[in-house]
């Protein structure tokens, strides 16, 4: 009788060492399944600073006999009764910084490393369109009163005559890896990645192709924490000056684990 109890508390023993080291098998298993997902909302600027400039001498003195010529029927050989200055014009666009806010995705796919995926909108990016122009050595809008030509001339002063502004908004999506150098509640990342960006409100506007490479910081308190990020995006054909133009995104925002 002794031996038959003794072996049935044998076995309910070993019953209950085994359930308990399976539960904490799966509390375990399901804390690492927790860890590898994050979530970021985060705000920011984008610093953004690319202009394209024009200019034309679209009017010179020896085109003015045949143009009027050939408005009448007749021509003025390469004379005319009085000197015609040339008329030359120079346009410049340029966009600006803005605002930002966004969320991205992680998925750590090893134990430092994740995969990620985000969405950001910039609202405010501004096109500023300013001109200046001269007639002979009179000069409308130019910096030092100079004309094109580097000559002297009696131009004002000035950043040129404004044509008007309009804002742009640029939609940022994309993907890369972050790699996490450190543990602990304190975390520096390595970002790289690609993506696109599509810009929308002017004419020209499209969808620019985007490398992007940075860096950031994560501090946690658990399951939820802090990150920032700077990170370059280098637009390879940018559609207002047809360059690649760097477009730094600063932010910082919260994160969730789960």
């Amino acid at each position: 009788m002794k031996n038959t109890r003794f072996a049935t508390g044998s076995m309910l023993l070993t019953l209950t060492l085994s359930l308990s080291a399976g539960l904490a098998a799966a509390d375990d298993k399901k804390t690492q399944n927790q860890d590898k997902n994050e979530i970021v909302v985060f705000g920011g600027v984008s610093l953004l600073d690319a202009s394209r400039s024009a200019q034309d001498e679209f009017l010179a003195a020896a085109d003015v006999p045949a143009l009027v010529g050939s408005r009448f029927g007749r021509g003025f050989g390469n004379t005319f009764p009085f000197p015609i200055p040339p008329v030359t014009l120079s346009v410049e666009s340029s966009i600006g910084s803005s605002a930002l806010f966004g969320a991205r995705y992680s998925r750590f796919i090893k134990d430092r490393l994740a995969l990620e995926a985000d969405l950001t909108v910039a609202p405010g990016h501004e096109i500023e369109t300013r001109g200046s122009g001269c007639i002979g050595d009179f000069c409308v809008g130019q910096d030092g009163g100079r004309d094109f030509d580097g000559r002297g001339g009696r131009g004002f002063v000035g950043r040129g005559v404004p044509f008007g502004d309009r804002n742009v908004t640029a939609w940022h999506y994309g993907a890369g890896l972050a790699y996490e150098l450190t543990g602990g509640d304190v975390r520096p990342v390595v970002i790289l990645g690609a993506g696109g960006v599509t810009w929308d409100g002017a004419r020209e506007a499209g969808t620019d192709f985007v490398l992007r490479f940075g860096a950031g910081l994560k501090i946690l308190f658990g399951r939820v924490g802090a990150r920032v990020d700077v990170v370059d995006h280098l637009v390879l054909d940018q559609f207002l000056t047809n360059k690649t133009e760097h477009d730094v995104h600063a932010t910082a925002g919260l994160l969730v684990r789960f």
